[in-house]
């Protein structure tokens, strides 16, 4: 080791050198997906510092997105976070299909469902419109990534349900009812999991998460579909490209 190298190190607090350690066996895959990281008592015996210091490193690399809490079974090695462009798509899960990581799909339930005030009003629909509603878990590499709530106007995809959803339903859309997605309003927001999304994620309830709705335009403008994903906040990591007009 250079002797630059051991000025530098003897610089670093040790909190640091432990989030530095950590990161380096993650990202070099000595600790690979879904591998345990070390216990805070482990930590504290390699380093000297205290278990307190050491509970602080592991929750400022899982805050990094580099792991994730499970319960009082410990930290993990997270997969990879998914660089969701939002400005280029809006079915992540057709994405994933053609260019990312093995992506699974459960269909939680799916049944019909009047529209309120407010999906009247982001549907354009009357309210009462009848609509097919869908709950899902997206799972990356078997990890619980976030849950989906969908809603469709019925009348534009009769028979839907008789198809599988196990798949990008913007897609299914286009191939079997001639309505390919155009454009969608988008928003993102951090709020706590209620008590269905934390059991399907395997978090605790009220846990942060990152909440993205949409809604769905066809080339014609008409809004089709409205959606709401919740994500595992290590796990979202959304891009755009921003156009400036004056």
């Amino acid at each position: 080791m250079m002797k630059n190298d051991l000025e530098q190190r003897k610089k670093t607090p040790v909190f640091q050198m432990v989030i530095d350690h950590l990161r380096e066996q993650i990202r070099s895959g000595a600790l690979p997906v879904h591998a345990a990281l070390p216990s805070e008592r482990a930590i504290a015996e390699q380093f000297g510092i205290s278990r307190m210091t050491a509970r602080r490193a592991l929750l400022a690399v899982e805050m990094e997105g580099l792991a994730y809490s499970s319960g009082r079974r410990g930290r993990f090695v997270s997969p990879q976070r998914v660089a969701y462009d939002i400005s280029q798509t809006v079915s992540l899960s057709a994405l994933l299909g053609q260019d990312g990581p093995g992506l699974t799909i459960k269909v939680v339930s799916q049944q019909m469902a009047a529209a309120d005030a407010v999906l009247s009003a982001k549907l354009a629909v009357p309210e009462g419109e009848s609509l097919y509603k869908y709950t899902r878990l997206f799972l990356l590499q078997d990890h619980p990534a976030f849950v989906e709530e969908e809603y469709a106007i019925a009348s534009l995809f009769p028979g839907l349900f008789d198809h599988n959803l196990q798949q990008s339903t913007t897609v299914l859309m286009e191939r079997e009812y001639n309505v390919p997605p155009h454009s969608g309003d988008i928003t993102i927001r951090m709020r706590a999991l209620n008590e269905q999304e934390a059991g399907l994620l395997n978090l605790p309830t009220y846990n942060a998460g990152i909440e993205l709705e949409q809604v769905i335009y066809s080339k014609d403008g008409k809004p089709f579909c409205f959606g709401r994903q919740i994500w595992r906040g290590e796990l979202a990591e959304f891009t755009a490209h921003a156009i400036v007009r004056r």
